[in-house]
């Protein structure tokens, strides 16, 4: 992926696409980091901080012959203070990226952490995002906007840890079923849809766009309905209308 995504190395296309440039700084994860990395946002989304020290050791950040269990003992601690604290803010959909590195920055002096290079730059190219996003919309939270696709990758992928990381997503630690976890996963995939399948938007459909509808209505993005015990989930009624990504 590319590790440097700043506004010099990328241009909007006149038909509406993305094209990136300069390809100086790049990286690759492997599907075992990527896998790991789906499973530590599940862990964070049920605060299960306890299986978070696993996926450290997954993902490289803590060496795989250290002493799990004796290291618990302090790191369990301190990171339910970091998670906890970046978690006050309106769940893990409210996290700062940025200020959450900067926090477990610090953690890594007193316990044998160590940044693996590829994650140095998956940082950077989130901080670097982030950054953009927050000049234009305040109010952006990342595991928001990478939600779809999250959602898309467990329901739908057929890797076994993916299988795994999707019923622990709906039925939690406590093994108790969530149906608003389901249909917020449901609810997410259909977004990722929407965007997936909708065109590209050029300067003159824009123009047309912007004429036509200058407001979009809460009404028009489809929800579910809250199955009784008997009944199975399916889509409630509601408008055609479907989103569209442009670049502006």
């Amino acid at each position: 992926f590319h590790a440097d995504p700043h506004p010099g190395n990328m241009l909007r296309t006149p038909d509406g696409r993305l094209a990136i440039l300069d390809f100086g700084l790049m990286t690759q994860v492997t599907d075992d980091q990527k896998y790991g990395m789906i499973e530590a946002i599940a862990h964070l989304l049920n605060r299960d901080y306890d299986l978070i020290i696993q996926d450290f050791v997954t993902l490289e950040f803590i060496p795989p012959e250290t002493d799990i269990e004796e290291l618990r003992k302090e790191l369990l601690p301190a990171l339910s203070n970091v998670f906890d604290q970046a978690l006050s803010g309106g769940g893990a959909r409210g996290i700062n990226f940025n200020e959450l590195a900067g926090d477990l920055a610090l953690i890594t002096f007193k316990f044998p952490f160590r940044i693996p290079p590829y994650f140095a730059l998956v940082i950077r190219a989130i901080g670097v995002l982030e950054g953009i996003a927050l000049v234009g919309n305040p109010k952006f939270a990342l595991i928001d906007e990478a939600f779809p696709y999250l959602s898309k990758r467990l329901l739908t992928d057929d890797a076994e840890r993916l299988r795994a990381a999707l019923k622990y997503m709906v039925y939690g630690k406590g093994n108790v079923f969530d149906v608003d976890r389901l249909i917020e996963l449901l609810q997410a995939f259909e977004s990722y849809v929407d965007v997936r399948d909708s065109e590209p938007i050029g300067p003159e459909k824009t123009l047309a766009a912007s004429s036509a509808a200058p407001s979009l209505s809460p009404s028009s993005s489809t929800t579910f309905a809250r199955p009784s015990p008997s009944a199975t989930l399916s889509p409630s009624p509601s408008s055609s209308s479907s989103s569209t990504l442009a670049l502006r």
